[in-house]
């Protein structure tokens, strides 16, 4: 996956297998993007791997980008992201809490 955005570490070694495109399906994906922005300075909590969806950059993301920050895009993309790692068994850390609270309307059904 391409280092592109701004991830911890820990987070890119989580996704470095996730090569499923969040927005087509199809086995393509090759960069992390937040979901949620990186933030306006006000927190750091968007550095969450709980806002990181993985896209192939120049067929999905770039070309749909303006859809994919409707909030029903953001709503589903965050979903598919908490499934991914809860699969994994990656439960939430102190920030990762944070940030599911500050954007908590969007994980509603």
């Amino acid at each position: 996956m391409s280092s592109h955005n701004k991830f911890p570490p820990d987070t890119r070694f989580i996704f470095q297998d996730a090569w499923c495109c969040w927005y087509c399906g199809e086995n393509t994906a090759d960069c992390l993007h937040h979901i949620m922005g990186r933030g306006n300075g006000d927190s750091t909590c968007e550095s969450s791997m709980f806002n990181a969806a993985s896209f192939c950059n120049q067929k999905c993301h770039l070309p749909n980008h303006g859809r994919i920050s409707t909030d029903e895009w953001k709503s589903m993309l965050l979903k598919q992201t908490k499934k991914f790692l809860i699969g994994r068994d990656i439960l939430p850390n102190k920030k990762d809490k944070e940030f599911m609270e500050k954007y908590k309307k969007y994980y509603k059904n």
